[in-house]
């Protein structure tokens, strides 16, 4: 694997939220970024409708999340728990919400930021929009037994995360790009394993330049797109088509991480049989 600096022109790319849809109801957007600093408070809005055909009643509250390993997977935490956490700093409103069939209601995600240099960093926490009902009977028992009933619900997970304007240092780098073999279904992968270097959230997107040696043909795969945290690291696999004509390859997987001015990249040399 080597390693190569690419300057480019800037690029500016656009990510945006999306609906999270459940048999009952749908919570969007899926991500909320403030932009505070110490000292500050600012409001976002999410909003919760009631998709089922009877009424339903959501609880909002916060917890903390991190994210192990390199998959890029969020593991819940208690409010606190995390030292990366905003869970503390954050309040809804309204924080329970009652909705009719096909209603919509919004909810205001304050965010009060401490007065304090400790204030002035990444931090990150989740939104938890839960689904409560009542507790209900088992067949035979009296209305006294109601403490023997089950609660049926479940929950929304939206991720919060905060970065003071002051946090502008973002870097990345590549810890590996190399052949991953072939998968149950015989299709060839690579990975690329990516690690956040700087102090601020990065929204990488990643591809692949693919070029015969022989030929000199290029051609480029779809960038696949993730969100890395400061210190954290993500491996993404590529599969690669199964059109290409057997011969050796020089590919190289690109990584545009948020910087206006460069990206970074490794080169691959892999044989096609």
């Amino acid at each position: 694997m080597r390693i190569i600096k690419i300057i480019f022109p800037a690029v500016l790319l656009l990510f945006s939220g999306y609906g999270l849809m459940a048999q009952s109801a749908a919570v969007s957007p899926s991500r909320v970024y403030f932009n505070a600093e110490p000292g500050q408070a600012q409001t976002r809005r999410i909003t919760v409708t009631n998709t089922s055909d009877t009424p339903q009643s959501f609880t909002v509250s916060f917890a903390d999340f991190g994210s192990p390993g390199t998959e890029g997977k969020t593991e819940l935490m208690e409010p606190g728990e995390s030292v990366h956490s905003a869970s503390n700093w954050l309040s809804a409103s309204p924080s329970l919400i009652e909705l009719n069939t096909g209603e919509s209601r919004d909810v205001d995600i304050i965010l009060q930021v401490p007065d304090s240099p400790e204030a002035a960093r990444v931090v990150w926490s989740t939104v938890l929009v839960r689904l409560a009902r009542e507790r209900t009977v088992p067949p035979g028992l009296g209305e006294d037994a109601l403490g023997f009933g089950i609660m049926h619900t479940f929950q929304f997970v939206i991720h919060v995360f905060q970065t003071p304007p002051s946090v502008t240092y973002r870097n990345a780098r590549i810890l590996g790009f190399e052949d991953a073999g072939k998968v149950e279904s015989g299709k060839r992968q690579v990975k690329l394993h990516v690690e956040n270097t700087g102090d601020a959230i990065i929204d990488v997107a990643a591809y692949l330049e693919l070029t015969n040696m022989r030929t000199g043909e290029s051609r480029r795969e779809r960038a696949r797109a993730f969100t890395t945290l400061p210190g954290h690291s993500r491996i993404m696999y590529f599969t690669l088509p199964e059109d290409l004509s057997p011969g050796n390859y020089s590919i190289l997987g690109v990584v545009d991480y948020g910087d206006r001015d460069a990206v970074i990249a490794a080169e691959l040399d892999l044989v096609i049989e």
